[in-house]
């Protein structure tokens, strides 16, 4: 589908596309853009590029610039690289914030380059390129978002291209997107960071706790392990919609605390049955045994 493509920011997503548009024949050549240069030979060895290089002025050879790095640093980047994009340059990125984010990009951008937004709900809690696969995106749903003047045209050609990856692209207000996100992808993380860091307590030693974890503190932790710094970004170009979020996440353990101190059976029945009903019909349950 393309010449060159240009990646910027190898990394888990960055490098797990590179992969995948190698293997599935989507570009002739997919150029990496990393910030270390010890990226570079990881990159080479799994298969992600198939050059790599720390100059941004290499864009000017590609027909796609996907930004992959934390999301807080994309916008300098994009500063630094857009007097070398090509005519007719389409720019994409695969952050997991959107509005604040096209908003900045857009002015940064010369008229003669494209910007479409974009978003794979796929990852994982290991980052860097070493964790990266050329699976990640099958049957993920990929999130594209249009700025101002965004042509139609190349919104088709990224939908086409994620199909191609194996994911099912779904046009989305850039708004509507975060509002989402933030209560089913950035709220969680939030949560499992908390959890995570709130279990130590003098008494117990990390020795019994470790002896005694099982799937239950694993399922709801396990991204607890992310980057920190990708999630840093993320909840500063997030903000509002988290907060908001994370209003109505303690309302929430506000009414299992009241059940607690009050040894109220009932109001503890409604609340689990409250988020069992809530999960069910977001994730309809499996066959699959529970863990404790």
């Amino acid at each position: 589908m393309f010449d060159t493509v240009a990646i910027v920011g190898v990394g888990l997503i960055g490098g797990s596309l590179g992969m995948a548009l190698r293997e599935r024949g989507l570009a002739r050549r997919v150029l990496g853009i990393p910030r270390r240069a010890e990226t570079i030979a990881e990159a080479l060895s799994v298969g992600a590029i198939d050059e790599g290089t720390l100059d941004l002025a290499q864009v000017a050879e590609a027909e796609l610039v996907v930004l992959a790095p934390p999301v807080l640093t994309i916008p300098p980047l994009v500063e630094a690289m857009a007097p070398y994009l090509r005519s007719g340059a389409v720019v994409t990125d695969v952050g997991s914030t959107k509005s604040a984010l096209m908003q900045r990009l857009r002015p940064l951008l010369p008229s003669h380059a494209d910007l479409v937004g974009g978003h794979p709900m796929a990852g994982s809690e290991r980052g860097g390129v070493l964790a990266g696969r050329a699976d990640l995106f099958e049957r993920a749903i990929w999130v594209l978002t249009r700025a101002e003047r965004t042509r139609p045209e190349n919104v088709e050609r990224l939908r086409v291209l994620v199909e191609r990856l194996g994911a099912r692209a779904v046009e989305m207000d850039p708004d509507l997107h975060d509002a989402a996100v933030a209560r089913i992808s950035h709220l969680p993380h939030v949560a499992a960071a908390a959890l995570a860091a709130a279990t130590p307590v003098e008494g117990l030693s990390s020795d019994l706790l470790r002896l005694l974890v099982a799937g239950g503190f694993k399922s709801t932790t396990r991204i607890a392990s992310s980057p920190p710094e990708m999630w840093r970004d993320i909840c500063l170009t997030n903000r509002e919609a988290i907060l908001a979020a994370l209003a109505d996440f303690e309302g929430a353990l506000g009414g299992f605390r009241s059940a607690l101190e009050a040894g109220d059976p009932e109001a503890l029945l409604t609340a689990f049955s409250a988020g069992k009903q809530a999960r069910d019909e977001l994730v309809p349950p499996t066959d699959s045994p529970s863990s404790s």
